[in-house]
């Protein structure tokens, strides 16, 4: 059975396209008889033509040497029969120029315009206009006629231009009639030719690849030409002999690809139904699973609300904010879904007051953990007392970093303390010492001007080294009434619109500064309204906290 189970092809099946029969005039024989006929007939017409343009010349000339020759030879003659005025004579010499055959009429006058001999020729026929533009300036030939230096008469010959160009049509005609039989046989020899050597290869060729099995192409390869083993047809038929025998590969590479197939499936089929079982087992053990998931995600979900409840707990209250001497005070503070770690703190004792503002890395269990940690310790510095911000840094971070390593976990946070300390009695405003590293402490003065703190070289985040004392510093700050300061956590300036665009610092500073006419509670409002606005409809994923300190 041949590759693929095709039928073989009989040689009398209909619709193959080498099999199909050519029109007689559509054929490559017809084509190139018409192509050589055109050529041939055209190189034919230009030879022709410049042949009877010679030949134009030729006898051009031939007729002027031969009618002066002529005329120099009766000059003699006629010049004799004008001076004697001898009549006689005179019809001699126009009768024996009358008898060439082109001349029509010959006139000899005396030197009184008398004729004294005139004879008149039979005109020719044929296409006369064309006999003209021809050989009409050769048509008259006028001698004067002198004796011993006088003039005695003039001798006028006129030829016909029909008579003159009727040798010329001949011969073109003889050349048209020879080059349409050489252009003929031209043809006849080039299609022989072309047919013997391309065409008839070529219908042999047709016939044979008609007769191969599109099911079994490879089974009989066509045979070489004769005669063109070794030139492009014989290259034809080795690229074809190739192709055959390429196309015979892939069906039988496809055959087996099929029995290989059939085998692989029954074999998958056979797995199927082992997967099938082991998945329904694999079912009743995920139930359970979920079910214990269930159970999990509920007592993490109890965990996550007790700890957000917890971390705004601690949150200085109201009241708190309002008992801070010299200062207008107004804090805002959203969890983010899960706990986040930001962190705040406004904390009095001994006459001194602290404000404290971190970020701690990430979000969830851990995070608000770290938060809940590093404010119990300020609390517990301002408590005992310790006044020193770089020693207050120092064992803070000293704190973080001992239990993050007891925990095996990697947060850190970003913290930066404020000491705010009223004017002595009788002054007005008050001052601030700035430590520790977070984001830009904005400061805004009482005119509305907006300058920005760096903290970045006032300290390193906790919890990443043991000892962080090498890299902490301080800056001062001088407030006067109206002044006042702004701090935040990155989720204000980070947080997101339905584009993507974030509300930034820049943004920030502008609504603080239409604002700041009015109480921190109004400014923190603004703030807040502004950054919710920006928000939108957007799931809010850092938590966010906003300070606002003015100088009463």
């Amino acid at each position: 059975m041949p590759a693929g189970g095709a039928t073989p092809r009989s040689d009398d099946d209909d619709g193959a396209p080498g099999a199909a029969a050519v029109g007689a005039l559509r054929s490559l024989t017809a084509k190139q008889a018409a192509v050589t006929l055109v050529i041939a007939l055209l190189f034919g017409i230009l030879g022709s033509a410049a042949e009877l343009v010679f030949d134009w010349r030729a006898m051009r000339q031939d007729t002027a040497a031969t009618m002066r020759q002529t005329l120099a030879m009766v000059e003699p003659s006629a010049a004799e029969a004008a001076y004697q005025l001898n009549e006689a004579l005179a019809r001699r010499v126009t009768s024996g120029l009358a008898g060439y055959a082109s001349v029509t009429r010959v006139t000899l006058r005396d030197d009184f315009d008398g004729v004294l001999a005139e004879h008149t020729g039979a005109a020719g026929s044929g296409p006369r206009h064309l006999a003209d533009r021809l050989f009409g300036d050769l048509t008259h030939w006028d001698v004067p006629l002198s004796h011993e230096g006088r003039a005695v008469g003039t001798l006028a010959v006129e030829l016909d231009a029909a008579l003159l160009a009727q040798p010329f049509f001949d011969r073109a005609a003889y050349n048209a009639v020879m080059g349409l039989l050489r252009a003929l046989a031209i043809c006849g020899v080039v299609v022989l030719a072309f047919y013997l050597m391309i065409t008839r290869p070529l219908l042999r060729l047709s016939q044979q690849v008609a007769r191969i099995d599109p099911g079994n192409p490879g089974a009989a390869l066509v045979p070489a030409a004769a005669g063109h083993r070794h030139d492009e047809l014989g290259g034809l038929i080795g690229t074809l002999n190739h192709l055959l025998t390429a196309f015979q590969s892939g069906l039988d590479q496809r055959d087996r690809a099929e029995n290989e197939l059939t085998a692989l499936t029954l074999e998958l089929e056979a797995r199927v139904e082992q997967r099938t079982a082991a998945l329904a087992a694999a079912k009743d053990e995920i139930e359970q699973l979920n079910g214990r998931l269930a159970a999990e995600n509920l007592r993490l979900g109890a965990e996550l609300d007790v700890s957000r409840r917890i971390q705004c707990m601690i949150l200085p209250k109201p009241p708190e904010l309002a008992a801070v001497p010299g200062l207008d005070v107004a804090a805002f503070m959203q969890p983010a879904n899960e706990v986040g770690g930001d962190y705040y703190d406004i904390l009095q004792a001994g006459g001194r007051v602290r404000i404290g503002i971190g970020d701690v890395t990430g979000h969830g269990l851990e995070s608000g953990v770290v938060m809940l940690m590093i404010q119990s310790a300020v609390r517990t510095m301002i408590t005992a007392d310790e006044s020193d911000m770089r020693r207050t840094l120092a064992v803070l971070n000293r704190t973080v970093y001992d239990n993050v390593q007891r925990m095996g976990s990697d947060k850190n946070l970003t913290l930066a303390l404020l000491d705010y300390a009223p004017a002595p009695a009788g002054g007005s405003g008050g001052g601030l010492r700035i430590g520790g590293q977070h984001e830009s402490v904005i400061v805004v003065r009482a005119d509305r001007r907006v300058e920005l703190i760096d903290t970045t070289l006032l300290g390193m985040p906790l919890g990443l080294v043991d000892s962080i004392d090498a890299y902490i510093g301080g800056a001062d700050l001088t407030l006067a009434p109206g002044d006042g300061v702004v701090l935040y956590t990155d989720g204000i300036t980070e947080a997101a619109a339905a584009d993507h665009r974030l509300y930034g610092l820049d943004r920030l500073c502008e609504v603080l500064a239409r604002h700041w006419h009015e109480p921190a509670e109004g400014i923190k409002q603004a703030v807040v309204d502004d950054v919710m606005a920006h928000i939108g409809t957007q799931t809010i994923f850092d938590d966010l906290t906003l300070i606002v300190l003015k100088q009463k």
